[in-house]
């Protein structure tokens, strides 16, 4: 994989050749959204749904639509062949461009789209799959528009660091003494049978395309129902199983909370069923 290599706005370059202009606004307020986008055998996965909700999001903060979809996706394309890119992620953002140093944007600005690729080593995350992981639990203290995938993530990176330092895999986020997500994926749990997650009506996490196709496709091969509704940890740790989901973990089994053991704290059979039927719907797509 050449790592080097960056589509900017519609032409691919040399990393050493992109200076950040210091009044964009993306670096100087976090102006902008992104979106990652996994990709297997050399071929992005579900691309045209990861740009639609980079689009609606970019529509949500009113930056304007300088390319379309259909475009977007051909970027996907260009990039996986110039970078050689065989297994890792795509990760795409789009600031609001240069403009003078007031909060309030102004209606001229012209947008900057950056791709690159990511590296990302699947036979780790197979090896933690086996034994599961653990998270910890932090207040959530994003912004109220946090189901946007926005550049603002000082939360994110304050709550991954002190997941880190304990030791931790990830951390889980707490608002209102309900779990929402982790900081890079979808949190869901096996209880009576069913698929418990926190309903995306309420706006406090991230669309999430294999949260999306757990619900669509996934579950269904398990016949398990999917509930969206909020719920404790204490309630979470009542559970059989339960696991993290995203484009980044695929299905990563969560074994204990707060050093609190969930199960009997190995990966259970519905967590390791998910992830198989992901690995044959992943084939199914890159054939």
């Amino acid at each position: 994989m050449k790592t080097n290599l960056i589509l900017i706005n519609n032409d691919i370059v040399d990393a050493e050749e992109i200076n950040v202009h210091p009044f964009n606004r993306g670096h100087q307020f976090g102006d902008g959204v992104y979106e990652i986008i996994p990709v297997y055998n050399g071929k992005a996965i579900h691309a045209e749904i990861h740009m639609e909700n980079l689009f609606n999001a970019m529509v949500q903060i009113k930056i304007p639509g300088f390319y379309m979809e259909d475009e977007m996706v051909d970027f996907t394309r260009r990039l996986i062949e110039a970078a050689e890119v065989t297994d890792g992620l795509l990760y795409t953002q789009v600031t609001r461009g240069i403009g003078s140093y007031d909060l309030d944007f102004p209606e001229q600005c012209e947008p900057e789209l950056i791709m690159q690729a990511v590296p990302l080593d699947r036979e780790k995350l197979a090896e933690q799959r086996k034994a599961g992981v653990n998270l910890m639990t932090v207040p959530d203290e994003r912004a109220v528009k946090c189901e946007l995938n926005t550049l603002n993530r000082l939360p994110e990176i304050l709550a991954k660091n002190r997941a880190r330092v304990g030791k931790c895999y990830d951390a889980l986020f707490v608002r209102d003494e309900k779990i929402t997500e982790s900081t890079e994926a979808a949190f869901m749990i096996v209880k009576d049978e069913m698929l418990w997650t926190y309903p995306t009506k309420l706006g406090s996490i991230h669309a999430n395309a294999v949260r999306q196709l757990i619900k669509d496709k996934l579950a269904a091969t398990l016949d398990m129902q999917v509930i969206e509704k909020a719920y404790t940890k204490e309630f979470a740790l009542g559970a059989e199983e339960a696991f993290l989901c995203g484009p980044r973990c695929e299905i990563m089994p969560v074994v204990k909370i707060d050093r609190r053991m969930i199960g009997d704290g190995k990966p259970g059979k519905m967590t390791l069923g998910l992830q198989k039927a992901l690995e044959q719907y992943i084939s199914e797509q890159t054939k």
